[in-house]
């Protein structure tokens, strides 16, 4: 089962649940409403935010384009330079979706919304780490995502109102059509709720006169005029619609139906779709590296394990018969050793024979091999070739290895370039990193000095 946090992030307060997630059901542990100013000290050490944010400077708006444009970075830059006084990627975070195709003028309608940056950014960061943040919108698709999973009517009005505020939606056909959200000066706590339907009522008729080809078959009404009982007969008789009351009691449990409509907007910023959702670059930019890191260290984890293992067994096979070849050598010496005459012309053949098999030898990097066992047995290679040109061995060992550490990478960097530089006092290599400490990964290429291969071979020819 999941855990998480549903927040309702408003300008003096937050209104937080915590819930447990098994299957399609949401049970509610804990929930709480507390002042904005104790919210980052209360989300220290939790995770997993699930947010609406109330904005006051939104970008609501609705553009025709022609309908051959349908490149998706053609219909933004269209955007941007249509509304390039109130939208740009500095100032606002903004979404677009089609809402409406006219055939006969051949264009589409697109629906445009956005939020402030920096003070939608300013909210955000009251959680303390931004990517903990799962999901991250307004209240108002909150609330229309709430509805679309309670209502099944084709159109229909979905009303909240908390204090003195009220957000109205006029949905149709899964399409939001229209949104208003207005604040009622109260002079008279007595006079509240009438001022409120009052508003409600007007705000209804102005829709249904834009909208008379749409029949509205319902309102669900949710916040603190959905637990007053009087308030739903005044709304039934002035705009003779059915009244309901919104309450996802199919799919969330754990609160009564009257305390419940106290957390309608954090339930409802659990099942905002990503088209809603406001989200800076920042967070977008750390889930793209992150998909992309797991994708590339499973790749290379494959990867080194398939190349380390052939890579060692052919060092091992190596390491054998070389040395099966002194040990052989060396019975041959004690027997020569041993003989007390032997004929000039046999001892010369055999001479002979050993010469040419160390020469046969000097075209495979049998001392270089050697010299690196102390880092194979530190770490094995992810490839090691090699190469005889002009008579000069030409070697390139690669060692990598990933850490989820950069602690332990630091370690392991100190230990292998201590070997390396005992190895190097005896035997020239030339150390080349190639090592990624954002991604952690370890890489070290050893590529066999020619000058010191050079008076190597001239030292044998001497000798």
């Amino acid at each position: 089962m999941n855990q998480f946090y549903a927040i309702n992030i408003q300008n003096d307060y937050a209104t937080i649940l915590f819930l447990k997630r098994n299957h399609d059901v949401f049970s509610i542990i804990e929930h709480q409403i507390i002042d904005i100013s104790e919210l980052s000290d209360f989300l220290k050490n939790k995770n997993s935010f699930y947010l609406s944010v109330e904005q006051s400077d939104v970008v609501d708006e609705k553009i025709n384009i022609p309908a051959a444009i349908t490149n998706d970075s053609v219909v933004r830059n269209f955007i941007l330079k249509k509304f390039k006084d109130t939208i740009s990627n500095e100032k606002n975070l903004f979404n677009y979706y089609e809402v409406f195709k006219n055939k006969h003028e051949n264009t589409i309608t697109y629906q445009i919304d956005g939020v402030n940056t920096a003070e939608y950014t300013e909210k955000l960061l009251l959680t303390g780490d931004l990517n903990k943040i799962k999901s991250s919108s307004t209240i108002r698709f909150a609330l229309l995502s709430l509805s679309e999973k309670c209502i099944k009517q084709e159109s229909y009005l979905s009303i909240y109102t908390q204090a003195k505020n009220i957000i109205i939606l006029a949905i149709h056909k899964n399409v939001l059509i229209f949104s208003r959200t207005s604040s009622v000066k109260i002079e008279a706590i007595e006079m509240q709720h009438i001022n409120m339907i009052d508003e409600i009522n007007r705000t209804i008729s102005y829709i249904q006169q834009q909208y008379r080809d749409i029949k509205f078959s319902a309102i669900a009404l949710s916040g603190s005029l959905a637990i007053d009982d009087v308030v739903p007969e005044h709304l039934h008789m002035s705009t003779n619609l059915p009244v309901s009351v919104l309450y996802p009691n199919t799919f969330v449990k754990g609160l009564d139906n009257e305390e419940l409509q106290h957390y309608i907007i954090p339930v409802g910023s659990l099942f905002i779709p990503k088209k809603f959702q406001f989200l800076p670059a920042s967070i977008l930019n750390f889930r793209q590296y992150s998909l992309i890191s797991n994708i590339l260290i499973t790749i290379s984890i494959l990867s080194i394990f398939v190349i380390s293992f052939f890579t060692y067994e052919k060092y091992i096979s190596y390491s054998d018969a070389l040395n099966r070849y002194e040990t052989s050598k060396s019975e041959l010496m004690d027997i020569m050793k041993k003989t007390d005459a032997r004929e000039e012309k046999t001892l010369k053949r055999d001479l002979q024979h050993i010469y040419k098999t160390e020469k046969y030898l000097q075209h495979y990097p049998s001392d270089a091999i050697l010299a690196l066992k102390p880092l194979i047995q530190l770490q094995k290679p992810k490839d090691i070739e090699w190469e005889n040109g002009d008579g000069n061995i030409e070697m390139k060992v690669v060692f990598e290895k990933s850490f989820n550490k950069l602690a332990k990478l630091s370690k392991f960097e100190k230990e292998f370039k201590k070997r390396f530089n005992d190895i190097n006092s005896s035997y020239k290599f030339i150390y080349t990193t190639n090592t990624d400490y954002q991604k952690m990964i370890f890489n070290t290429t050893l590529k066999t000095d020619k000058t010191q291969d050079k008076t190597r071979k001239q030292a044998r020819r001497r000798r």
